[in-house]
């Protein structure tokens, strides 16, 4: 569990520089490609969640959570500390 709260924080707040990188360059492109990126992030783990960890219901909704609860922190900590010139 925390490993996924953590791995979600790091993957959040990548996310977020990377969008701002990009906008930075073509606003259209990094928003797309943040949108895009965000889908196949939750995709992928969600895939190999279910593979590696085999989780009852109750043990998925509180990955989730952590998951959630994580990528949030990550977005909007790195928005608060990095400003982009767009």
């Amino acid at each position: 569990m925390a490993g996924v709260f953590v791995l979600n924080l790091l993957l959040g707040a990548l996310l977020v520089v990377g969008v701002f990188g990009l906008m930075e360059r073509r606003f259209g492109a990094g928003a797309i490609g943040g949108v895009l990126v965000g889908a196949g992030v939750v995709y992928a783990e969600a895939t190999l969640g279910e593979q590696m960890l085999s989780p009852t219901v109750g043990e998925m909704k509180l990955l989730v959570l952590a998951a959630a609860f994580g990528a949030v922190l990550g977005v909007v900590g790195t928005v608060l500390t990095v400003e982009p010139e767009l």
